[in-house]
């Protein structure tokens, strides 16, 4: 069985609006590194499922952040043949290469800062990567990529303002960005408003999930559009988590660590 973190209450205002991932009562399971792990009734009524046999323990533990990235996508409203622009390449964002090219079927430009990201993205799929190095020009190679437009929809997925403000001038007229990095406490953004406007720009910011992302994600794991292999790239003991996150602290550019009790 796999669990998600998380259960609504299914009666609230936000419930009742198929808003669930905003509950006025939202149940959350937070912290997983032990042998074994309570789960509340809720969460096990409402949100917990049985894993397919062929769906590895690894795999299965990616249904919740990639329960996530749908959502994202979903409020964009991506369509197949859409240019996604992609901004930040860590385990969230090659998520969103992934699944924007193999369940969308949209054409994706990934932006990063290191080579090695831009490599990885090429193997998830995106169509041209772009890098964000110090002081380098990303709005004209992307609008050189659209025909001079810009991305359909852009995904900021790294949560910094700089990057915020970057995602809007990535985008065509009429198009959606989605600031799904969550930026630091009391950070501000200022936005051209004249763009805003007479472009017609949609901003859209997605939190969590639902039980019905839930149930997708796990889908799509088991028809083997997304992986483990993909983004677990160290295997520890749950006797070495403080080596890990010391590891993790240090280290930028990391994927995901499997802790195995």
């Amino acid at each position: 069985m796999v669990a998600a973190n998380s259960a609504p209450c299914g009666v609230c205002y936000y419930c009742r609006r198929e808003q669930e991932n905003l509950c006025e009562d939202l149940l959350f399971n937070n912290g997983a590194y032990a042998e074994y792990i309570r789960i509340p009734e809720r969460i096990v009524n409402k949100n917990m499922y049985e894993v397919p046999e062929h769906v590895s323990y690894q795999d299965a533990a990616l249904v919740e952040p990639l329960a996530c990235v749908l959502r994202g996508l979903e409020e964009c409203g991506v369509r197949a043949g859409d240019t996604v622009a992609v901004i930040g390449l860590g385990p969230i964002g090659m998520m969103f290469v992934r699944l924007a090219k193999a369940v969308y079927n949209a054409r994706v430009i990934a932006i990063g800062r290191r080579p090695t990201q831009l490599d990885r993205a090429a193997r998830m799929g995106a169509d041209q990567m772009v890098i964000n190095s110090e002081g380098a020009d990303i709005v004209e190679p992307v609008r050189g990529m659209t025909g001079g437009r810009g991305a359909d929809v852009v995904i900021e997925a790294v949560g910094l303002p700089e990057l915020w403000q970057l995602a809007i001038q990535l985008l065509r007229r009429g198009g959606v960005v989605n600031f799904f990095g969550g930026c630091p406490s009391d950070t501000h953004v200022s936005l051209d408003t004249n763009l805003l406007h007479y472009s017609e720009l949609t901003c859209k910011a997605s939190f969590h999930h639902s039980p019905a992302l839930i149930r997708k994600a796990l889908d799509i794991i088991s028809r083997g559009f997304v992986t483990a292999k993909d983004f677990v790239n160290r295997v520890e003991p749950l006797t070495n988590l403080l080596e890990v996150m010391k590891h993790l602290m240090s280290h930028n550019g990391h994927l995901k660590t499997a802790i195995i009790p």
